[in-house]
């Protein structure tokens, strides 16, 4: 039995356009960031576009636009994200098995 394992997280779904500047190819992208992160951010004076430029910029990519982002609630149960990690069935024992 496994206490509290829906969590709920929100997160933003912001549209990009990013170029890779290795090959020089445009290509449409999402990155998505937590509420949390975003907060994090804030509390050191960079703004979300800064973040996704920063994220952007160290895996070799140009940010060309930005767009308008969408809110998203993502639901997650740990359980079953364990078993599914650990390569486990998560059905019928509430995701855990007996110490052997």
């Amino acid at each position: 039995m496994s206490m509290n394992a829906i969590h709920e997280i929100p997160v933003r779904v912001f549209p990009v356009k990013i170029r890779d500047e290795r090959s020089g190819a445009e290509s449409a992208d999402e990155i998505i960031l937590t509420k949390a992160q975003l907060a994090a951010a804030e509390i050191v004076g960079e703004s979300s576009t800064e973040l996704i430029f920063r994220q952007y910029n160290r895996a070799g990519f140009r940010v060309l636009d930005i767009g308008r982002p969408r809110k998203v609630t993502v639901t997650v149960d740990l359980v079953e994200a364990v078993a599914l990690q650990e390569g486990g069935d998560a059905v019928g024992t509430g995701g855990l098995s007996e110490p052997a």
